[in-house]
């Protein structure tokens, strides 16, 4: 899959990590600094080649040794390891590559998010994100298996209920869902044209230390979501997975937003602080490590910077 490769001069530039010996740069003679900035530049280059490596096919290809450059990728500890050994230098750093799944993110789109010019507010650790160039496939038969209730009516509407706790599928086209209530559980539509109305409350499960449920789920790839009321006051407290587009307007949306295009097109609160746990795998979407997620780089440390004498 793509990934927009980690430009190294940003890294270094604004973390304020000091992966370089700048201090040395400043005082070493010309050759040096020259070789110096040849170390520099092999060692982006093998880490921008290294990611994109790893992101476009087996992470295996990662693990090469060529021309004084080493490269090897632990898949059990998720770090990657990069040694040069040339220009009479030897430098090596070991990158922690923290998986980024879709439900990391506050937002994440297969294609593309538009903000619109709004700022949804986000910490670092829930950033929006597009350009994932897959979904995650929500396993159908799992839902149904732990159904609650399956609706199978065709134009109707279900207006000022509240929902029993549990799975409830719908798989009729031409429905709606006006000012309902969820206290614990999900709503998953098989059918096109689903609407919402009036301020819905719907919250999913709680979820635990390792993975959580999801509030939302439009698996029909012809329908779209938008969530909109006139007052502002629908609240989805969970995942909202649209193999559609999606378009946000105002209300709380508390948990990772999935779908082919993401539109931000108002304020909308996602009480991230209030909601930490919405935010990791979520059931119902098969195994995590069923899927070749992308690979950035969390932390890194140099392990080694030694300057060789010449033969």
């Amino acid at each position: 899959m793509l990934i927009a490769v980690l430009m190294l001069f940003m890294v270094f530039s604004f973390t304020g990590v000091a992966v370089l010996n700048i201090s040395y740069l400043s005082v070493s003679s010309s050759a040096e600094t020259v070789n110096n900035i040849k170390v520099q530049y092999a060692m982006e280059s093998s880490i921008n080649e290294s990611l994109w490596r790893i992101n476009n096919g087996p992470d295996s290809l990662v693990n090469i040794n060529t021309d004084g450059i080493t490269t090897v990728f632990n898949p059990i500890l998720n770090t990657l390891s990069i040694n040069v050994d040339k220009f009479q230098m030897e430098t090596e750093i070991l990158l922690d590559l923290s998986e980024d799944t879709h439900f990391d993110k506050a937002i994440a789109a297969e294609e593309s998010v538009d903000l619109d010019g709004y700022d949804p507010g986000l910490t670092e650790d829930n950033q929006v994100r597009g350009g994932f160039e897959f979904l995650p496939e929500a396993d159908l038969q799992y839902f149904l298996d732990n159904a609650t209730q399956v609706h199978n009516e065709s134009w109707k509407v279900w207006s000022n209920n509240t929902f029993p706790n549990g799975i409830h599928v719908f798989t009729g086209n031409y429905i709606a869902l006006d000012d309902i209530r969820m206290i614990s559980g999900t709503l998953v539509f098989t059918g096109h044209h689903v609407s919402f109305w009036g301020d819905n409350e719907i919250t999913a499960p709680a979820g635990d230390t390792t993975s959580t449920s999801p509030a939302l789920i439009f698996t029909n790839p012809n329908q779209d979501f938008e969530m909109f009321s006139i007052n502002g006051n629908e609240t989805i407290i969970g995942a909202i997975y649209c193999k559609g587009d999606i378009q946000l307007h105002n209300g709380t949306a508390s948990g990772p937003v999935i779908g082919r295009n993401v539109t931000l097109g108002g304020s909308v609160d996602f009480m991230e602080n209030e909601h930490r746990d919405r935010y990791r795998w979520t059931k119902g979407f098969g195994h995590r490590d069923s899927y070749d997620w992308p690979k950035q780089i969390g932390r890194w440390k140099t392990n080694k910077w030694i300057k060789k004498h010449a033969a």
